[in-house]
């Protein structure tokens, strides 16, 4: 069977669209990241242990503790309603604008102690516009 030089070309246009699709299905993908609350992560109980997770909570004040010498970071976060406190450890640079009450979304794993050790933090600027009271 002889595949004439125009079926060669179709052929190659439908590989290289089939990967360029391919390509941005999966960048797509990526990019998009999911997160949970502290609460929501305490609900999947078991199951999220060792799991890559992104979660988003608020830091709690008093919790945080800095290390310089071992660039060791331990702090504590809540959800914006209260509730259950989750332990934090970073190893890695403090961010400059980490404050008490700010929201955190870190990327990490829930160890079976129940301390999520955290391998990226993002720290979320508060809105600095609140209602008028009338």
């Amino acid at each position: 069977m002889v595949i004439s030089t125009r079926g060669k070309l179709i052929i190659a246009l439908i590989v290289v669209v089939c990967t360029i699709g391919l390509l941005v299905r999966t960048a797509v993908t990526l990019a998009s990241t999911f997160y949970v609350t502290v609460g929501q992560l305490y609900q999947e109980g078991a199951s999220a242990e060792n799991q890559q997770s992104t979660v988003s909570g608020s830091i709690v004040g008093p919790s945080v503790k800095w290390d310089p010498g071992t660039r060791l970071l331990t702090f504590a976060v809540e959800d914006q309603t209260g509730g259950r406190q989750l332990p934090v450890v970073y190893h890695g640079s403090r961010p400059d604008n980490f404050s008490n009450n700010w929201p955190v979304i870190m990327t990490g794993t829930l160890t079976s102690n129940g301390t999520f050790e955290a391998t990226n933090l993002l720290i979320k600027c508060p809105s600095k516009y609140t209602a008028a009271t009338q």
